[in-house]
């Protein structure tokens, strides 16, 4: 599945579970001026290649500002989990990794932790 931009409000109803589908969905938020975040776009797009069931968006934060006080989260690049399903809905984020510098191709988290986020958050 390929990695779709998504739009501020679009982000909002997923997160605040305006979705009544059931979905798994992951959402990168990156910044225009984050090297991470530019070196993570080929690793993440890779990955949602792998995923049919999964939906992959990548969000900037540029256009988005207020998102980490409202969800607990601080800076980018910044992967989260959502499963929606309304009231259900259940959003999870991704650990900071201790060594930022130690991610795949200059990114900030390695491809196997980002497999095992998706794994371990879609089949709950």
């Amino acid at each position: 599945m390929s990695v779709q931009r998504i739009d501020r409000n679009s982000v909002k109803q997923i997160l605040d579970g305006y979705v009544q589908e059931q979905h798994s969905v992951v959402i990168k938020f990156y910044g225009t001026n984050c090297g991470y975040c530019h070196n993570l776009a080929p690793l993440y797009k890779k990955i949602s290649d792998d995923y049919e069931d999964v939906l992959f968006y990548a969000f900037n934060m540029d256009e988005g500002q207020g998102f980490e006080d409202k969800y607990d989260f601080s800076g980018v690049p910044t992967i989260c989990h959502i499963k929606t399903a309304g009231h259900n809905t259940r959003v999870s984020f991704l650990s900071e990794p201790e060594d930022p510098d130690g991610g795949d191709d200059g990114t900030w988290y390695h491809r196997q932790e980002l497999i095992d986020f998706i794994e371990q958050n879609r089949q709950e």
